[in-house]
């Protein structure tokens, strides 16, 4: 069983780097997505993680400084080529204009085939007009 001071005591020394990644994460204010390694790197500069120590802590600390921006609650964390970190109501902004387009697609799409439906029964409705009924359309 573990010592509830060696947990603490990692709580601990996690605090301060938590603390400056929401500091950087405040600040930054850019278009688009922040990569995490443009976070590492200005952590790494705001902590003084200088030199082959420096970033031996930076690669351990990396994995549990990812997990807490993932489960954060201001920001989303995005993949792919241009994926990294952006403000939660900025992804909530853009699925609700995805879903918008998305559905403006589908009404128009309903709306044409509709039409194309009409026209269809239009000309069978002309078809069989110009052909009166028992007309012997036979030709010898």
């Amino acid at each position: 069983m573990s010592n509830p001071v060696d947990i603490q005591s990692f709580y601990d020394e996690l605090t301060p780097i938590l603390s400056a990644v929401d500091e950087i994460l405040n600040e930054w204010n850019g278009e688009g997505c922040l990569q995490f390694p443009v976070l590492m790197g200005t952590l790494t500069l705001k902590l003084n993680w200088e030199g082959e120590e420096g970033q031996k802590i930076a690669r351990a600390k990396e994995p549990i400084i990812r997990e807490y921006v993932r489960t954060h609650q201001t920001w989303y964390v995005t993949r792919g080529a241009h994926g990294g970190i952006m403000r939660r109501s900025e992804k909530q902004k853009k699925d609700a204009e995805k879903a918008a387009k998305d559905k403006a697609k589908a009404e128009l799409t309903a709306a044409l085939e509709a039409e194309l439906a009409r026209k269809k029964a239009e000309a069978a409705q002309q078809a069989t007009v110009a052909t009166p009924a028992g007309a012997d359309t036979t030709t010898e």
